[in-house]
């Protein structure tokens, strides 16, 4: 059920009761309240759970647990719970030395055996089917000492330092999750500089400082997250103080809030890029001649100018160009003559109300899109369709709540209903052979699932090829040449309408600093301090 912008802003209203401005708590305690635009569910790192509702649980997760290493605001891996590493001659076992005097919130102490067996658990396909990319590559995670964490990879795995970076890698507590079981993701331990104290599941999630965190002095003694939908009301929130944090603030209000004394505002060019991925499997997207032709004819310089207000970059790649191994390989301009060409050239041809029509039939193609999953989606696809209306095809959209979409998605091929679906897809790892892997790697077989999120049912045996030599390539270099054959080839092939890069848009209160908001879209407030 959707809240209405009244509900909301009594909710906000109830919470200023709890949180007044400045982030000051009636008792007197430091509180900073985090405006979310999804709420905090799930709170296990291993499995689907936790990016269900995307990104609120990874935000909350970076209070409460610790990584091995970690993404600083520039997207460098710097220490956290381990001090240093190094990786063998062959590229296949990567030695941690882990910080001592670290402890779990409930004062277990930190071991290189906890740690072990929680990453082999992340490892280990049955204990955790999601995020395979990352861990599938990881044949073994032991503790040779106390203070050493070897992992060992099937073969050199250029990428490992990145999986070790991602969220699905922070430490939790292997006996709190023998105690809770299933339930563990919702009673969350780790050695983060925060720890809960209350969570009202879905609604909000109050955390309190942790004592005995082994970093710097956390600089609140609360932090409330909490779940914000409406994103008017985020933005009020903000303006009055309510909020020190807001995340997914609409482009269209960055001007607006520039220009408030007490706002701050961080915008960076994000890593999530978004298309409208086509049905391989339904003629006529079966030919790649339409495939191009559907790219011509859509205006993306308009779609960035007018929807995202200029927050957002036209694609030249199917990865963003921030992304780890990124490659300019192209575009495709608007060109709604060379479409209607090339439309031709496939054999579909003006009829009846300019539709296109090809042995007596017209050109229907059905819009999937989300309802309030990604910034404006719906507009988007509707301005799509305009534009495929425009050079002869019959577009109709179907919408759906964002707790369903992915039904429409994660299904075997001949179960698939639509034809384009908009979707963004955020390598969380930073690396550009995850992006790539995830989605143009072939499918193992058409009975089932896509393996990660090649719903397209995109097959290329050579783009295969080099997706396994690009990962296996322990040199930058090599990498970058083997994933830029990819994206030439993925680029080509069209499987998408390529269409933005957009930008991560957070505000905050300028008496928080150290608010970290990295281009994988998640805003980390560990260090953040009045």
């Amino acid at each position: 059920m959707r809240w209405t912008r009244t509900i909301v802003a009594a909710c906000a209203a109830a919470l200023l009761a709890v949180v007044p401005l400045g982030g000051v708590h009636a008792q007197g305690a430091r509180t900073l309240l985090f405006a979310q635009s999804v709420p905090v569910t799930a709170l296990d790192p291993a499995g689907a759970s936790i990016y269900l509702v995307y990104p609120a649980g990874y935000e909350a997760a970076f209070l409460i647990y610790d990584g091995l290493v970690r993404f600083d605001g520039q997207m460098k891996i710097v220490p956290e719970l381990a001090r240093s590493w190094s990786v063998s001659a062959d590229g296949r076992m990567w030695t941690f030395k882990l910080r001592t005097g670290v402890t779990f919130q409930d004062g277990t102490p930190l071991s290189a055996r906890l740690v072990a067996a929680d990453l082999q658990r992340q490892a280990n396909p049955q204990t955790n089917q999601s995020n395979r990319p990352l861990w599938d590559p990881v044949s073994s995670v032991t503790a040779p000492d106390d203070q050493t964490v070897l992992i060992t990879t099937k073969a050199a795995f250029g990428a490992l330092l990145n999986t070790v970076a991602h969220g699905s890698a922070l430490i939790a507590s292997p006996q709190a999750i023998t105690q809770w079981g299933a339930e563990y993701k919702l009673h969350p331990l780790g050695t983060g500089p925060y720890k809960v104290d209350r969570w009202d599941v879905g609604t909000e999630l109050a955390l309190v400082r942790n004592p005995a965190y082994w970093g710097p002095k956390p600089g609140f003694d609360r932090m409330v997250l909490s779940n914000v939908p409406d994103a008017t009301t985020r933005v009020a929130m903000l303006q009055s103080g309510q909020a020190q944090v807001a995340e997914a603030i609409p482009p269209e209000n960055v001007a607006e809030l520039s220009r408030v004394p007490s706002v701050q505002m961080i915008v960076k060019p994000a890593l999530r890029t978004f298309g409208m991925g086509m049905n391989l499997n339904h003629p006529p997207l079966d030919d790649p001649k339409v495939r191009l032709a559907l790219n011509y004819a859509v205006n993306k310089d308009a779609i960035v100018r007018a929807i995202f207000h200029g927050q957002a970059t036209a694609l030249t790649s199917p990865i963003a160009p921030q992304t780890v191994g990124a490659t300019a390989v192209g575009a495709y301009p608007f060109d709604p003559a060379k479409a209607r060409s090339l439309l031709a050239e496939a054999g579909w041809t003006p009829g009846p109300q300019k539709i296109a029509m090809k042995n007596g039939r017209p050109l229907h193609l059905t819009l999937l899109t989300p309802d309030g999953a990604y910034p404006h989606d719906v507009e988007v696809t509707e301005t799509v369709a305009d534009y495929l209306r425009n050079v002869g095809v019959d577009a109709t959209i179907e919408k759906v709540e964002p707790a369903v979409f992915w039904d429409h998605l994660l299904i075997p091929p001949g179960q698939l209903t639509w034809d384009l679906v908009l979707f963004g897809f955020n390598p969380s790892n930073g690396d550009g052979g995850y992006h790539l892997d995830s989605l143009f790697h072939s499918n193992p077989d058409r009975l089932h699932r896509p393996w990660v999120w090649n719903f397209t049912w995109y097959t290329n045996a050579q783009v295969d090829g080099w997706l396994t030599d690009g990962a296996h390539a322990v040199d930058p270099r090599v990498r970058a040449q083997f994933y830029g054959n990819v994206q030439r080839r993925v680029w080509s092939d069209a499987p998408y309408l390529w269409l933005y890069g957009e930008d991560v848009i957070v505000g905050a209160s300028r008496s928080v600093k150290n608010v970290e908001v990295l281009p994988i879209i998640f805003t980390v407030l560990k260090f953040a301090q009045p």
